[in-house]
């Protein structure tokens, strides 16, 4: 059974990191107003017959409408798993990352390391947050990582 419109505006409106924007025809689009990139509509033309289109930049762009897949005739499960996988995407900078996104680095003498993405640079710290070092890239940190001896645990 197709959703409504109604059942679609229910489940857009759950996600409170959305913010819903009217445009023309009745129809509602919805922002991610937190994105990192440029791209801020994770839900385009929120449409009264029920159709609307969630943003899909994950995805080669043959396999998409202008970036966007249809969602006339899914469920609330694959709607929701979409405009998660949206949520996501748009979360992540042009470099790939998330804002924040830590990984840890071991020695063998077992001192703890971060490397932490903190757009657009990298910092090294220690795990009580004093800063180690500053990079300008990811390869540029990790090269320090390994030069001092650590490897990377997760």
């Amino acid at each position: 059974m197709t959703l409504s419109f109604e059942e679609k505006k229910a489940i857009f409106d759950d996600y409170k990191e959305l913010t819903a924007v009217p445009v023309s025809m009745n129809r509602i689009n919805y922002h991610f107003n937190a994105s990192a990139v440029d791209h801020k509509i994770a839900v385009r033309f929120l449409h009264p017959n029920g159709n609307a289109f969630i943003y899909a930049g994950y995805l080669p762009k043959e396999e998409t409408d202008k970036g966007y897949i249809s969602v006339l005739e899914s469920d609330e499960g694959t709607i929701r798993f979409l405009l998660e996988k949206a949520i996501s995407f748009l979360k992540k900078t042009e470099d790939g990352y998330e804002e924040g996104y830590s990984e840890k680095w071991v020695d063998r003498s077992g001192d703890v390391l971060l490397l932490i993405y903190d757009n657009p640079m990298w910092s090294v710290a220690l795990t009580n947050g004093q800063i180690e070092g500053i990079f300008k890239t990811r390869d540029a940190a990790v090269g320090y990582l390994n030069d001092e001896g650590f490897s990377r645990t997760n």
